[in-house]
């Protein structure tokens, strides 16, 4: 057989491509063991079986019922832009070297139990009919980039020791992964689901990437396995039902992990609105609370401008500690107790400083007064007495209750238990009504 420049081109009288000529299999195989690659050619019922050593290569060629029955090959495998119908690919298949499929369109293809040791690659491929992927191992990275899935996509017990790249991948109906294996990188940034995106069973060793993606449907994430270095990306993605827990993304958002807290921040916008189309309003105020502490992250703070120094340190200790940005009413009286305890703890230390017309252990007959206002069991009596009254009563309660300097911490404690009753109150009023 003539090599490929010197084969004759015929032109298609309507698109102007070249014609496919009919070829038997026979010619088909004689033509690759001479090394030359299969172009502009028609085949039916070509197979694949045993130990091929040479390399396969096909361009621009319809095969009708190709079959791999149980091969190995050594060198590369190449279709490139070819038209494979029924591919049937099931008896544990080994490729060596590259497998290639991109520009092509499979319809009906089965692939089963195949190992590509090499790389994969379907780029810009049309997957028609009903198609599945199952139990395949895929060594280095499989990529899939700009693929067009016309048909329900399915990935069955696979394993991706490189990454998995469906990036710009376009689904007509949905993508399921059952009890499939990411050993690096899944990347399906950019890519369209117009119905579910499913991965039950399936485990991610790194990066789970959404980045981008159209999710039109539910997006079901809560039934994965997440390994120790699993981490998720949502960033620009255009999602509103994306059924995953806080558990499972709790330190585990790369954009956070990595200290991109704008980004993150945007991230927990999307996953609070994701939560609160689903009415999971414990999620929710979860995913706003991360949200505002992201966001207080993001904001420069510098000792050259010291007021953006005490602006964050006021936001943390009011706001986040104080009730949770609102979401945790419980964390206020938590905080109130703490600051109740570490001034009662001041004031007992210099309980002299303070007023008391009547002690709460009085002196016994005989006993000096000022002795016994001293004594260990008044001092902390007298402080913690003091602190409550003080963070209870606000300002309008500490006038004349202390001397000198002792005021100072004294007006402080009043003005942080009004704080955080309102802080109270507002957390509380957020639950109950919602």
């Amino acid at each position: 057989m003539a090599d490929n420049d010197s084969q004759p081109a015929l032109e298609d009288h309507d698109g102007g491509q070249p014609v496919k000529k009919e070829m038997s299999p026979h010619e088909a195989m004689e033509l690759l063991k001479a090394g030359q690659p299969v172009v502009n050619a028609r085949i039916k019922r070509f197979r694949f079986k045993g130990e091929i050593p040479f390399r396969v290569e096909f361009r621009n060629c319809t095969l009708i019922q190709l079959d791999f029955d149980s091969a190995t090959f050594a060198e590369d495998v190449k279709f490139i832009g070819c038209n494979l119908d029924k591919l049937n690919c099931t008896k544990r298949n080994t490729f060596e070297k590259l497998l290639d499929f991109s520009h092509s369109t499979l319809n009906k293809a089965n692939i089963a139990r195949i190992t590509v040791k090499g790389f994969f690659n379907a780029g810009f491929t049309h997957f028609k009919g009903k198609f599945a992927f199952l139990e395949c191992t895929f060594m280095q990275k499989a990529s899939f980039w700009e693929s067009q899935f016309q048909t329900w996509s399915g990935f069955k017990s696979c394993k991706f020791h490189g990454d998995a790249d469906f990036r710009s991948v376009h689904c007509h109906q949905g993508f399921v992964l059952t009890k499939c294996t990411f050993h690096a990188d899944f990347l399906f940034r950019g890519s369209n689901v117009e119905k579910k995106f499913q991965a039950d069973g399936s485990r991610f060793e790194k990066m789970l990437d959404l980045s981008k993606a159209k999710l039109h449907d539910y997006c079901y994430l809560e039934g994965i396995e997440a390994g120790p270095e699993m981490r998720f990306a949502f960033v620009n993605a255009l999602a509103k039902r994306i059924l995953v827990t806080p558990e499972q993304l709790e330190g585990r958002l790369a954009s956070e992990v990595n200290g991109d807290y704008p980004t993150a921040m945007q991230e927990y916008g999307l996953l609070k609105k994701c939560y609160q189309e689903q009415h999971r309003f414990d999620s929710e105020d979860w995913a706003f609370y991360r949200f505002k502490v992201n966001q207080r992250r993001a904001k420069p703070m510098s000792w050259k401008r010291p007021w953006t120094v005490w602006r964050t340190c006021a936001d943390w200790l009011f706001l986040d500690l104080g009730c949770g940005y609102g979401t945790n009413p419980a964390r206020a009286i938590r905080t109130a107790i703490f600051i109740i305890l570490g001034f009662a703890l001041l004031y007992s230390l210099r309980a002299d400083m303070f007023y008391a017309e009547k002690l709460p252990f009085p002196p016994e007959p005989g006993e000096d007064a000022l002795a016994v206002k001293m004594s260990v069991r008044n001092r902390i009596m007298i402080g913690f007495i003091t602190s409550v009254s003080v963070f209870t009563s606000g300002m309008g309660g500490i006038r004349e209750i202390a001397q000198g300097w002792m005021n100072v911490p004294v007006m402080i404690e009043s003005i942080m238990g009004t704080l955080l009753f309102g802080l109270f109150i507002v957390a509380f009023s957020r639950k109950v009504i919602r």
